[in-house]
């Protein structure tokens, strides 16, 4: 087994803590980013594999090493004969790069494959790699024999090359935090060995005095810089110095020079160059304040209440307004905050611009789910900047953002669309798609729950009449996208849902689609409904009943054959044995008991049921029993919900309601503690005022 030494400090914390660990425990407790954890346990997983071992991730648990106890000591056998590796082919790839950027004089690839602990050919192959990345910046990476390795090009590019693979490899907010750091004296932290190595290209002494001396200045800068740019110039001021220092010297077109000294940002980058002389004690060349006004001028952001229309942008605001136009056609839309929109894309067009002109590399960190989230905007905005702009290569980064103030803009046209519509599905239709709900309509707000449902009653359905469908079991041969989920909701299934109905808001802003009718049912119609949903609420109270059970020696088909035989009794099941076969059934598609209550909900419809029931069996002996956590939970009481195969769409109402409230805190205290008469009344009054919020929205 080959794994690097971060790798083995997780495993041995996961196996240390067998209850679980969160994510942001073990990043503290190993000194990195959670982003790094997250990174690290994808790895693992794949790793624990050949153990028959799995990694589960829980809200409010953590991450969880799960097996047998043979399982993990063969693992942790294995974890103490074996020899960690000190790096990952990332960390590797990193630091070949950084000793190459950094050497004065060619590197010897013995020398880096000793201190890399890897073979030659290792590092060869590594380096295949790196010199393609290294293209792009007009490098070439120089292998000789007897000579060594170096990187050849401009001292421009290697600088570029430089801070570039810092932004990539570094997140903003260990950026931001390293840099923070620096500034009250500390050491830097929370940071990995690469990352390490990464700000090692610049010294700690150095960095804390750029970022004083572009502190002194920004205040004189007429706009706000962001953090991102902030970073950006901060990292490369400090390269700046460790390059003077090196004796490396960069050339400055005269011309172009000529040009940037009439701007107010090449003032600036006087005045911070004579701070870092005071601070370094250090000769810059005039072409260094040219340097750094570029990237001034690339972090420019302009206040949203300076002038719409100043005269220098006359060109790019008519190039804005074209872009606006090209994209409202290609969606079929009217931008009608065209304004703010307008202003946005001024705002970032501009300093964007100069950015592409002068190849100057930005970071996009949200770039990808972008690509993912809104694939079909991505697209049509690229074709429309290719439309407006056809000598300019506008790249992805930039895209990216582009599509962020597009979506800003769409995202204020959801408030004049209806929420989305939903239905809920289990395969009874009852039980956990209510309970889902619930948890949906808490959570999600923006959601609309028309109705729940069956798998059966899939098919009959309008597709025209709902937006998505949300389900708590697998739909086999379903052409249409759904979202499934457990019955509880995580927070990662809350945020896989926000992000869907994003995606459809968007798209039926575009679209420009209706929303559900109103309902158009006659006063007399309403009248029968309301009728028939409050006669099945007073049905289900006054046949509810508590039940004792003598469960003893009984497993749990047992049990609910005790429980359906006395309900056979009262006329309310006609075959007890299918009808407890159907239960079982229901079990095995996921887990009935309720997590942190005594309770397991048994729910389901069946041409074998007479008539609607709502009944609790309160067993002698505990069962152990599947929650809806898939965890094994110990009961005491069987909820017992059932409905006849066939039901009027306000019964099923009903009985979902009753599943929605045994889910609720108050509801576990209620029945626990609880008699039989008290129970009813509590029922009695939820159903009271549910039934009194049916009548407001009819």
């Amino acid at each position: 087994m080959n794994i690097s030494s971060r790798q083995r400090m997780i495993l041995d914390i996961l196996l240390r803590e067998r209850e679980g660990l969160t994510i942001k425990d073990l990043a503290e407790e190993i000194e990195v980013s959670s982003r790094t954890v997250h990174r690290e346990l994808n790895e693992i997983e794949t790793l624990l594999e050949k153990f028959g071992l799995i990694v589960i991730k829980k809200s409010g648990v953590g991450v969880q090493v799960l097996g047998t106890p043979e399982q993990m000591q063969e693992l942790q056998s294995e974890l103490l004969d074996i020899t960690t590796t000190e790096y990952t082919v990332s960390e590797r790839k990193a630091l070949i790069l950084c000793t190459l950027l950094e050497a004065v004089e060619p590197v010897k690839l013995i020398s880096l494959a000793y201190d890399l602990k890897v073979t030659s050919a290792t590092i060869s192959h590594d380096l295949d790699d790196l010199e393609e990345w290294l293209r792009q910046f007009g490098l070439s990476v120089i292998r000789k024999r007897g000579y060594g390795i170096e990187i050849e090009g401009s001292e421009a590019a290697k600088r570029k090359a430089m801070s570039s693979f810092i932004s990539d490899n570094l997140d903003e907010t260990e950026l931001l935090g390293a840099i923070k750091d620096t500034i009250q004296n500390k050491t830097f932290k929370n940071i990995n060995t690469s990352s390490e190595r990464l700000l090692g290209l610049i010294e700690k002494e150095k960095l804390i005095k750029v970022e004083t001396a572009l502190r002194d200045v920004e205040k004189e800068l007429p706009y706000p810089l962001a953090d991102s740019a902030y970073i950006g110039l901060v990292i490369h001021l400090s390269l700046v110095i460790e390059r003077i220092v090196k004796g490396e010297k960069i050339d400055f077109d005269v011309n172009y020079l000529k040009e940037l000294s009439n701007t107010h940002e090449y003032h600036i980058a006087q005045k911070i160059i004579e701070r870092l002389k005071h601070f370094f004690k250090l000769t810059f060349p005039v072409g260094e304040v040219g340097y750094i006004t570029m990237h001034l001028l690339g972090a420019k952001l302009r206040n949203s209440t300076g002038e719409l229309f100043p005269a220098e942008n006359m060109m790019l605001s008519r190039n804005v307004q074209q872009l606006i136009k090209v994209c409202e056609e290609k969606l079929g839309i009217n931008f009608t905050d065209e304004r703010s929109l307008f202003q946005g894309l001024l705002t970032h067009m501009e300093p964007a611009i100069h950015r592409i002109k002068q190849n100057m590399k930005i970071r996009n960190p949200v770039l990808q789910q972008i690509k993912k989230d809104y694939a079909f905007l991505f697209e049509i905005i690229e074709e429309a900047v290719t439309v407006v702009f056809p000598h300019l290569h506008v790249p992805d980064e930039e895209i990216g953002y582009l599509v962020m103030h597009f979506g800003a803009s769409l995202e204020k046209e959801y408030g004049k669309i209806k929420r989305i519509r939903a239905y809920i599905v289990c395969s009874s239709g009852i039980g956990t798609s209510k309970m889902l709900a619930s948890r949906i309509e808490k959570e999600i707000p923006e959601i609309e729950v028309l109705k729940n449902i069956s798998l059966f009653e899939i098919g009959n359905i309008d597709k025209s009449q709902y937006d998505v469908i949300i389900s708590t079991i697998a739909l086999p041969g379903q052409q249409e996208e759904y979202i499934l989920v457990s019955p509880l909701l995580s927070e990662e299934e809350i945020k896989k849902i926000k992000d869907f109905i994003r995606r459809i808001r968007i798209r039926n802003t575009i679209r420009n689609q209706k929303s559900v009718s109103v309902n158009t049912e006659s006063p007399i119609a309403k009248l029968k409904s309301l009728q028939i949903q409050l006669g099945q609420i007073v049905h289900l109270i006054e046949g509810f009943h508590v039940y004792e059970l003598n469960n003893e020696s009984k497993n749990i088909r047992e049990t609910l054959n005790q429980a359906c035989e006395i309900l056979s009794d009262r006329n309310v099941i006609k075959n007890k044995d299918t009808v407890v076969n159907q239960l079982l059934a229901r079990e095995q598609l996921g887990g009935l008991g309720i997590p942190h209550t005594t309770f397991a909900l048994f729910h389901g419809r069946s041409e074998h049921v007479t008539k609607s029931s709502f009944n609790i069996f309160s067993l002698k002996h505990s069962i152990h029993v599947q929650s809806m956590e898939n965890t094994e939970i110990s009961i005491k009481n069987i909820l017992l919900l059932l409905g006849p195969k066939e039901m009027q769409k306000e019964n099923l109402e009903t009985l979902s309601e009753i599943s929605s409230l045994l889910i609720a805190d108050e509801t576990a205290v209620i029945v626990e503690r609880g008699n039989e008469a008290s129970i009813r009344t509590y029922f009695a009054k939820k159903l009271y005022e549910f039934y009194l919020k049916t009548m407001k929205t009819e």
